[in-house]
């Protein structure tokens, strides 16, 4: 009961910030935005201080209908669906079912020699030195992979460096921590995010993409192919699920930073464990957790994560710990550095607005 009522509290959190909401100067500045960069659509979310104080969609959702982004389109996130298998391992973790040094090859069986060393940590980090096969043309994203055929593709190539002796992001790491999670709570890996994470958290229009199901209220992903805008890529196949597979909506992230932040999934030790730095084998710190980045944004201190797919999205969230301030922005088309410049401005405005001692 008290997960569900936690879960209920999220979700009727946003129901006065999804009502129509009077436009402000964070309009005006996504709206010129997305015009100047030739973005079909954009949506966003902005917590602060626990609570949504904003959650729109602008543009176009869908070219060929001409249907209008809200706040509660359904794109692609792409690796920020790491942060998800992350809480799912950590979860774990507090349960005594996992512990971070635990090597992988306690659960992955007929891994390769060279992979013994690698610990959970390893994978979680970016510090598993495991080819990314992302940068391997001979992937294929319209056909099925085995555990062992997925393993055997990624292990085509030597270990990029030595486990935990340096960051290395590799994508090649997330799909192995699903079956991990799989293997360990003796669950599929989407009825553990949907049961243990996006239901609690109040999730009710997140799920993983699948080839085969209709997913209402989908944006439509573009590429840009020498200045016409094209369908991106339709299909990937499951075992990727993990790392880049989960789609959403602003509504939706909304709703995930403040279960974060509430202690709802995780308890908070367990979270500032997985946003500190990572120490490296040679006693050097590199600034990224566990499914986080750590930077600054004009000065202020934050914690961040990107995603973008083939089908062409891109999408980044940056939460600012001493401003109490969080930024979602989704976009159907993955123009390079677009979405952090654009969430970067967002932020900008409400640190001006704080300096001046307005109340949003």
């Amino acid at each position: 009961m008290k997960r569900i009522s936690l879960a209920l509290l999220l979700a009727l959190s946003l129901v006065p910030e999804l009502k129509a909401q009077r436009a402000d100067a964070v309009d005006a500045i996504i709206r010129d935005f997305i015009r100047r960069r030739n973005i079909p659509a954009a949506a966003i979310a902005i917590v602060r201080r626990g609570r949504v104080v904003k959650v729109a969609g602008y543009g176009v959702a869908n070219l060929e209908l001409n249907i209008a982004a809200t706040g509660h389109s359904a794109f692609e996130i792409g690796s920020i669906t790491k942060q998800f298998t992350a809480e799912a391992v950590m979860m774990l973790v507090e349960e005594g079912k996992l512990t971070l040094d635990d090597p992988i090859a306690r659960y992955l069986p007929d891994l390769p020699d060279e992979w013994r060393e690698i610990r959970l940590r390893h994978l979680l980090t970016h510090t598993s030195g495991l080819h990314d096969w992302e940068g391997d043309s001979a992937f294929s994203y319209r056909r099925e992979y085995t555990t062992e055929e997925f393993v055997a593709f990624v292990a085509r190539r030597p270990l990029d460096f030595t486990p935990g002796s340096r960051f290395g992001y590799s994508n090649s790491a997330y799909p192995l921590l699903g079956k991990i999670v799989e293997q360990v709570s003796g669950v599929p890996y989407e009825r553990f995010a949907r049961e243990r994470i996006f239901t609690p958290a109040g999730m009710t229009e997140t799920r993983l993409r699948d080839n085969t199901r209709l997913l209402p209220n989908r944006a439509s992903g573009y590429v840009d192919q020498q200045g016409v805008l094209i369908n991106g890529e339709p299909l990937r196949p499951a075992i990727l699920a993990p790392n880049g597979g989960v789609v959403s909506t602003a509504a939706d992230m909304a709703r995930w930073l403040m279960a974060l932040d509430a202690g709802t999934l995780v308890k908070p030790a367990t979270l500032a464990l997985m946003m500190a730095p990572t120490r490296l084998g040679d006693g050097s710190l590199f600034p990224g957790g566990i499914a986080w980045f750590l930077g600054d944004v004009k000065g202020h201190r934050m914690s961040v994560h990107n995603g973008s797919t083939v089908a062409g999205y891109s999408s980044v969230v940056y939460r600012f710990p001493d401003d109490e301030l969080s930024v979602v922005v989704l976009l159907n088309i993955d123009r390079f550095d677009a979405v952090n410049v654009l969430a970067s401005d967002i932020a900008a405005h409400y640190f001006r607005a704080k300096g001046a001692g307005t109340s949003r």
